[in-house]
């Protein structure tokens, strides 16, 4: 690309429309227009927040001159920006004077209408008058002096005046109580008209908040051209000429790319990473949109997979959506996350911020399981309610269930997920005969299975147990390491199976985690309803006791509920099903330089 400033503006901007190239700095992109864009971003984000503070605010039907229509003015994101902070700069400084007239209007409250040109006279006169807040043990200390005089009481202080000779005499160590710098009718006045002041300048912000568009476009503007010299910066120059970058583009996008390179004239090459560079390769995930949704979660705990892992957001959302159902468990619950999402939802200012459809999705999901369970706020005797009776299933039932059954269920849903995990790996492999092995895993994960359950639960284990772990180990020794000599492969193979079939049943231990979670959940809500009204309610104070701790005390269980999910729904997924699958989430993700949002 050509080197002139302007030139380049416009062909990264025309790049960036593409929005279809990851960028790979070749240097720390560091320049002087990257820092003067970057606080402009920050002041007009400032100004942006001022007036969201208005957005439910009732517009004034008048207006106290003329304001400037900002949207025809060259600059005019800049000018509005400016005359926003000055106002919220003018308001601040109104109510720090609001804020010191009331402790002054506070000061004499307290202390009486004292003439402040008085006490001007008297000081003229050689008498100086301090005031003091003293304990009365402090009193006591001090009580035979002659130039003090208790004048009452404030806050279980004692209000003392002390005369002195002159401006310098003190009244022993103690701090004084300073006198106010207005008189009382002064300071009513200015509180008055200061009063009168902001809510002048709060019309003058409301009237601004009708513009405030034109600093959302300023600040897209602002955004990329921010983004464009990160680009522009973040390059490398041939003889002061001529300007390259290195990135990373989709196969499927290398056909519009050239398209759009020939149109403009830029020189392009376009060839493979090499082997040495794969590390740097970006992962594209193309995921369907039912899936995305879980992409909250996997972009909070950093987890993108590596450009030959596999996508496993589906099977993620799928059993995430699954365990938070088992690990909060209680359809009461699920139902308080269903109405508070829904009035979140309403809210505009968070449509963009927050997944709601995850949080719907995993609110039924706990609303699902809490009434196949039959439990409800941690309550039997809503459960016992004859409609809700019939809709829970009696052996999973968190009240007068089986717990053999539902634990035994978790380890079957713990060898369904991992058995899953095998399955895409074979099918990733389904032109070689290391699928075979993966096959052979998945009969040693139904055999750990069938043990587990034997060695935890006591049922006894049948006999194809022992055939599932010498065809699986048979398979993994054959065909694991195809490539390299077969006895050499095999030994390796067998030499890392025992500590592979330990990590294995240990892994399905592990969700084990889901009862005892989702059984802690029911016993903590259970023990709340215990406390409020185990008694029953016989006054109204114990009434208000019971219903401030059924509020705070489910309110906790929910958030503990919640960091459960977090920690447990997420870690089974990251790692034991993630180390059955191969993915060790290494990679980095594809971020196009995208422009398409940002207008010129």
């Amino acid at each position: 690309m050509p080197d002139s400033a302007v030139d380049i503006d416009a062909e990264l901007t025309v790049l960036g429309q593409l929005g279809v190239i990851h960028i790979a700095p070749l240097q720390a992109a560091k320049h002087e227009s990257i820092e003067r864009v970057d606080a402009r971003i920050k002041q007009l984000q400032q100004a942006i927040s001022v007036l969201d503070r208005y957005d439910d605010e009732k517009k004034p039907a008048t207006t106290s001159g003329e304001i400037t229509d900002y949207s025809k003015v060259e600059r005019g994101a800049v000018f509005l920006m400016e005359k926003v902070l000055d106002a919220e700069n003018h308001r601040q400084d109104l109510e720090n004077i609001k804020f010191n007239l009331n402790h002054n209007i506070k000061w004499f409250e307290n202390w009486g209408n004292i003439s402040l040109e008085d006490l001007k006279q008297l000081n003229n006169n050689g008498v100086w008058i301090k005031l003091y807040l003293l304990s009365d043990k402090e009193l006591k200390r001090i009580a035979e002096q002659e130039d003090i005089q208790v004048a009452g009481k404030f806050q279980e202080l004692n209000q003392v005046v002390f005369f002195g000779k002159d401006a310098s005499q003190q009244l022993g160590e103690f701090q004084e109580v300073p006198f106010p710098e207005l008189e009382l009718e002064n300071a009513k006045e200015l509180l008055v008209a200061t009063i009168r002041d902001l809510e002048s300048n709060k019309n003058f912000l409301l009237q601004l908040h009708a513009q405030k568009a034109v600093l959302e476009e300023g600040l897209k503007e602002r955004f990329r051209r921010f983004d464009v010299r990160n680009v522009q910066f973040g390059g490398l120059s041939l003889e002061k000429h001529v300007r390259f970058w290195r990135g990373f583009i989709p196969v499927d996008f290398v056909e519009h790319f050239i398209e759009t390179a020939e149109e403009r004239h830029w020189g392009y090459v376009i060839e493979d990473p090499l082997p040495e560079e794969m590390e740097e390769v970006p992962t594209l995930v193309r995921t369907p949109s039912w899936a995305k949704r879980i992409q909250p979660v996997m972009d909070f705990m950093g987890l993108v997979p590596g450009y030959k892992e596999m996508d496993v957001s589906r099977v993620f959302m799928v059993f995430f959506t699954f365990f938070t159902g088992i690990l909060v468990g209680d359809a009461g619950y699920g139902l308080v996350f269903l109405l508070l999402t829904f009035l979140v939802h309403r809210k505009k200012k968070f449509a963009k911020q927050i997944e709601f459809g995850l949080i719907y999705t995993l609110s039924i999901s706990i609303m699902f399981w809490g009434i196949l369970t039959g439990t409800y706020f941690g309550s039997e005797a809503i459960a016992e309610l004859p409609l809700l009776r019939q809709l829970k299933v009696e052996k999973l039932a968190s009240f007068g269930g089986d717990s053999l059954i539902v634990q035994k269920l978790m380890f079957l849903i713990g060898a369904v997920h991992l058995t899953v995990g095998h399955l895409q790996v074979a099918w990733k492999f389904n032109n070689s005969v290391r699928a075979l092995a993966q096959f052979g895993w998945i009969a040693i994960i139904w055999g750990l299975f069938l043990i587990v359950n034997q060695m935890v639960l006591g049922v006894e284990a049948p006999a194809i147990m022992l055939w599932l772990f010498v065809g699986g180990a048979l398979l993994v020794a054959l065909f694991s390491k195809p490539g390299t000599s077969f006895v050499k492969g095999m030994l390796s193979s067998i030499g890392n199976l025992p500590l592979s079939i330990i990590n294995g049943f240990s892994d399905i231990i592990s969700y084990i985690r889901l009862y005892a979670v989702g059984l802690s959940t029911v016993l903590m809500a259970a023990s709340f309803n215990q406390m409020a009204i185990g008694d029953g309610i016989t006054t109204v104070v114990s009434g208000i006791g019971a219903v401030l701790v059924l509020i705070l005390g489910h309110g906790l269980n929910m958030i503990l509920a919640a960091m459960a999910v977090l920690v447990h729904g997420v870690r089974l997924n990251m790692l034991e099903y993630a180390g059955h699958a191969n993915v060790e989430f290494s990679g980095n993700e594809y971020k196009p330089f995208d422009l398409k949002d940002k207008k010129q």
